[in-house]
This record gives structure tokens, C-alpha cells and sequence, in this order.
């Protein structure tokens, strides 16, 4: 009982504090590392050419369909080509076409679903390349699309957002900020996973 307790007494404080940040990230409030952020995000905006309109339902969710699009078919083709790609020490074959179809579509849709054993299939390119990418972009592409959502609910408006802006936001100011308070917590405990 006392355990139980204990974990309340850090789970509530930081359910409250994460919510809020994630909600004004949300609905593009200002936060405590806006300044920061806002400058990692406009040089990725001016790299990958976004621009920064509002976008209607229908443009969102075209936007949304050909970026995951790519995404799968590119970790496709890195799983088919897996052989011929470097960080491969172990000479792993090509992933089997149906095998990488499902690979993708799964880490793709964040059910994450794996019929095979990571080592002994996937070079450390693909892993590191198809499945620790989809698993961000799996999860930045569903939250942006609960964002448009919240907006279009709250706001009552057909404009709800860019695609491109949310899912930059979403990746820059929760999920990059999140995994290296998590990665830190791992190396303190001696976890890490090396190319060794």
C-alpha cells in the first residue's frame, strides 16, 4: 500500500506538469523553451522547405497520407536493401518481402508488431534508421492528427493547423526532450545498447 502511495505522490505532480506543457504545445501557447525551440524548429522549416500556412481538413489529412506514405515506402526499401547498406557487421540477408511489408506497416500504424528477432534480422542501420525513426514518426504523425483534432473541436473552424508544423512541433518540443530525460535515466542505470 505505502508503494502504491509513493508512486502517486510523483505520478500526479508530473501528470500535471507534463499535461499542461503538452497541451500548450498543443494548441500553440507559449512555454518556458519556446525561444529555444522555435529556433531548432525554423531551421528545420528553412531546410525542408515547410511553409507555415493554416491548412484545411482535407489538405491536413493529404499531408498526412503522403509523409507516411514516403516513410514506409523508404524503411521498405531499407529492409529490402538491408544487405548492401553499411552498419551491417553481421552480414544480415535482405528482410523477406512480406516480412518487411509487415515490418513497416506495423511500426508505421505504432502497433509496433514483430515477427522476428531484432539482431538476427535487422542490421543496426535498419534498426536504428527504420525502427527508432517509425517509432517517432509513428507517434508525432497520431498525435498531430489528435492536434488537428483538439483544435478543430475546440476552435470550431475548418483551418486546424499544418501537418508539417505540428508534427515538427510534436517531434522538437515532446518526443526529442522526453527520450533524452529517458535515455539519460537509462545510461545512469547502465542500460545503452552500443554499435560494440
Amino acid at each position: 500500500m505505502l508503494q502504491i502511495v509513493f508512486v502517486l505522490i510523483i505520478y500526479i505532480p508530473l501528470v500535471l506538469l507534463v499535461g499542461r506543457y503538452v497541451y500548450q504545445v498543443t494548441m500553440n501557447q507559449k512555454t518556458v523553451f519556446n525561444s529555444f525551440f522555435q529556433k531548432i524548429e525554423n531551421i528545420l522549416y528553412k531546410i525542408t522547405g515547410v511553409k507555415q500556412q493554416e491548412m484545411t481538413g482535407k489538405q491536413y489529412v493529404i499531408a498526412l497520407l503522403l509523409s507516411n506514405a514516403c516513410m514506409i515506402i523508404v524503411s521498405y526499401l531499407i529492409l529490402r536493401l538491408q544487405k548492401y547498406v553499411f552498419l551491417n557487421p553481421n552480414q544480415i540477408e535482405n528482410m523477406e518481402p512480406t516480412l518487411a511489408f509487415n515490418t513497416v506497416i506495423s511500426f508505421m500504424t505504432n502497433t509496433n508488431l514483430q515477427h522476428y528477432s531484432g539482431e538476427s534480422a535487422m542490421s543496426y542501420f535498419a534498426q536504428m534508421i527504420v525502427i527508432t525513426f517509425m517509432m517517432f514518426t509513428s507517434a508525432a504523425s497520431g498525435y498531430a492528427v489528435c492536434m488537428a483534432f483538439c483544435r478543430r473541436f475546440i476552435a470550431k473552424t475548418d483551418r486546424i493547423g499544418n501537418f508539417y508544423k505540428d508534427f515538427t512541433r510534436i517531434i522538437v518540443r515532446i518526443l526529442l526532450p522526453f527520450s533524452f530525460v529517458v535515455a539519460l535515466a537509462l545510461v545512469w542505470q547502465g542500460v545503452p545498447q552500443t554499435l560494440a
